[in-house]
Order: structure tokens, then C-alpha cells, then sequence
């Protein structure tokens, strides 16, 4: 539960590092603003004039008024999640960059270089681990309530745990993807220390309850999961 504290503070006092950290919440900006504006000022006027065209009363000049704004909202609102969505994808290079940081002061020693296919080939696979590590608890937990609706309250505090391995997982495939390291590999990190990583993981998750604090802390996450990676590896060394 430290690894995430010790990002800030890692980049806190790294200045020369703080274009790449704030390149995420830069990227949602470049991508949500402009969107809003053509969602509230193009899509929701053109939208209330292809459905009611002119209007002939007071109700029908009210549905209209009505759908506009309705519209607008709803299309602003789909455009911010898939901006939340982008911008860490878009963020890539810069977090990369903060992974190679962390891994320098760590003494990790330099890589080897992967085509950019290979690193794709690693993602995917842990992205599509990490679905099947979290999906089975999901399911199993909505089951279970819909079986004993009276157990809902109780299984609440555990129906963070798919999400803290999630967002461990997500995480963790910054620094291990970087290094070639196939999903095999990852599961097997997991069993070795799940405390670990499940600490890690409801850190994480705990403050993914304040609005925007996952896009904020994602580059302190990624340098938390840098460290968090190396030192659970089987070749790492106190640094």
C-alpha cells in the first residue's frame, strides 16, 4: 500500500519529470473540451432540428428546447468517458518514460528493446488476463446476490477485490510489458505475492471513490508499480 505514496513522492521531487506526469490530465483536456463544445454547440441544435424542424406551438418549441439540451448532455457525457478512456492509452510514451526513470534509480539495468509488435503482443495478453482474473469474481459475487439478495450488503466489501486486482494488473503492465514479460509470467508473480499486489491494488481502489483521482494518480501509480515490480522480482536487489 506504500508503492502509491512513494510515486508522488518520487515525482514530487523530480521536477524534470512533471511534463511527463501531467501529460495524461493534458491529453483529457485536449480531448474533452473539444468535444463538449461541439456536443452543446453543434450535436444537440442539429439533433432538435432533424427531429421537430419547425416548431408550431409552445409544447412542441419545449420538446425541442428539451431534446437539445438532453442530447447535448448525453453526448458530452459519452465523450468524457471515452476521453477518460483515451487519454491513458494516448499517455503511453510519457508513462513509459516514467517507468524508465524509476527503473534507472532503481539500478534495474537497461532493457531489452522490443518491436513494437512484441510490446502490443504482451499488452493484449495482459489485458486479457487481467478480464479473466476479475470477470469470475464479478460473476460469482452477482450471482450470489441475485441468489441471496439478503447477502448484497455483506459481499460489498469484497466486490472491491476484482477491482483491486484490475487496477493492480492494468498498472503492473506499464513496467512488466516493457520488459517483455509474457502473462505466464505475471500469474506467476501474483501467486508468489498476492498480499503484495492486492495491497497495491486497494490503494488504488479506494481512491478511485474520488471523482477524476484515477487520471490524477495514474502516473504516481506507474512509477508505484515500477517499484512494486522490480522489487517483487525474482532478480531484484534492495536498492
Amino acid at each position: 500500500m506504500l508503492a502509491l505514496p512513494r510515486g508522488l513522492r518520487f515525482l514530487a521531487e523530480r521536477r524534470r519529470l512533471w511534463p511527463a506526469a501531467a501529460t495524461p490530465v493534458l491529453v483529457l483536456l485536449v480531448l474533452a473540451i473539444p468535444i463538449g463544445w461541439w456536443s452543446i454547440g453543434s450535436f444537440g441544435p442539429w439533433l432538435s432540428a432533424a427531429v421537430f424542424g419547425e416548431t408550431h406551438n409552445w409544447y412542441e418549441e419545449g420538446a425541442r428546447v428539451l431534446l437539445r439540451w438532453l442530447s447535448s448532455a448525453l453526448a458530452a457525457f459519452i465523450g468524457l468517458w471515452l476521453a477518460l478512456l483515451l487519454a491513458p492509452v494516448l499517455s503511453a510514451p510519457a508513462l513509459e518514460h516514467l517507468v524508465r526513470a524509476r527503473e534507472g534509480e532503481l539500478g534495474a539495468g537497461e532493457r531489452p528493446r522490443l518491436s513494437l509488435w512484441r510490446e502490443l503482443r504482451c499488452g493484449l495478453e495482459a489485458q486479457l488476463g487481467g478480464v479473466l482474473l476479475a470477470a469470475p469474481l464479478w460473476l460469482s459475487y452477482w450471482l450470489l446476490g441475485l441468489a441471496l439478495p439478503g447477502a448484497a450488503l455483506v459481499l460489498l466489501p469484497f466486490q472491491a477485490l476484482p477491482l483491486a486486482l484490475g487496477l493492480a494488473w492494468n498498472l503492473l503492465d506499464y513496467p512488466l510489458t516493457l520488459r517483455g514479460i509474457r502473462a505466464r509470467a505475471r500469474w506467476q508473480l501474483l501467486r508468489r505475492h498476492p498480499s503484495s499486489i492486492l495491497g497495491f491494488g486497494l490503494a488504488l481502489a479506494a481512491l478511485t471513490l474520488i471523482p477524476g483521482a484515477a487520471l490524477l494518480l495514474l502516473p504516481a501509480g506507474v512509477v508505484g508499480a515500477t517499484q512494486l515490480a522490480w522489487r517483487l522480482s525474482p532478480d531484484s536487489e534492495p536498492s
